[in-house]
């Protein structure tokens, strides 16, 4: 086999991997679109979007596999390599929250806090850019874009906690709405643990494209 085709098997990878995160990115959006519509039509559009990730896991996995076996790559090209197992995982378990707020939004109710719910639109507009970043930092090979996502990490854990007080106080005052409340904060928490998958593979590939780990010191830019 030629060099051609050891780049092309790289581009393949990274282009499959970039698919993944485009199908999480699309979950997000429907997830927290489910809120509001709580129907089957939005609950199985997100199933449906998690069967295609849960398939191309499996692709990539067999890629890199492959990749490790035969080509035995060399420097930032193997660290891509080896990490491409745990970006795909990292996606797969976002996809899996997501599929959950699906699945919780057919359980609301007439409950529709607009207040909270705008919230997590605001939430998931930076979660689904900060996983856009990330899938660019992984083609373009950018720690700094890398170091940006994580950045802004900070902004989805303060949202969240704003929304959690909200919710709380909900509580409170509609004790009959409890079920769909609790509802509401679980996909509170689903969606800042996505932040932290989107924040997981942007030290991922701070790591690959420099060789060292992504600790705290890399946000104060020593």
């Amino acid at each position: 086999m030629t060099l051609k085709s050891y780049n092309e098997q790289l581009q393949e990878l990274t282009r499959a991997i970039l698919s993944i995160g485009g199908l999480i990115r699309e979950m997000i959006a429907v997830s927290v679109d489910s809120l509001s519509a709580k129907d089957d039509v939005h609950k199985e559009k997100v199933r449906g979007l998690d069967k295609r990730v849960n398939e191309l896991d499996r692709q990539i996995n067999e890629q890199a596999t492959t990749m490790l076996a035969f080509r035995s790559p060399m420097g930032d090209d193997l660290r891509f390599v080896t990490s491409a197992f745990g970006i795909t995982s990292d996606l797969e378990h976002a996809g899996d929250l997501a599929k959950n707020i699906g699945n919780r939004s057919v359980k609301l109710g007439n409950y529709t806090p607009e207040t909270v719910i705008a919230s997590l639109k605001n939430m998931t507009g930076i979660i689904q850019a900060m996983l856009g970043d990330a899938l660019v930092a992984i083609e373009k090979r950018d720690p700094v874009l890398a170091t940006d996502v994580w950045r802004r990490d900070k902004q989805v854990d303060d949202i969240y906690h704003d929304i959690l007080n909200a919710l709380q106080e909900e509580m409170q005052k509609n004790p009959e709405a409890v079920e769909a409340i609790t509802h509401f904060i679980f996909a509170n928490k689903n969606y800042e643990r996505i932040a932290d998958y989107a924040t997981s593979i942007a030290r991922t590939v701070y790591y690959v494209t420099t060789g060292k780990q992504a600790g705290k010191d890399v946000l104060k830019g020593k």
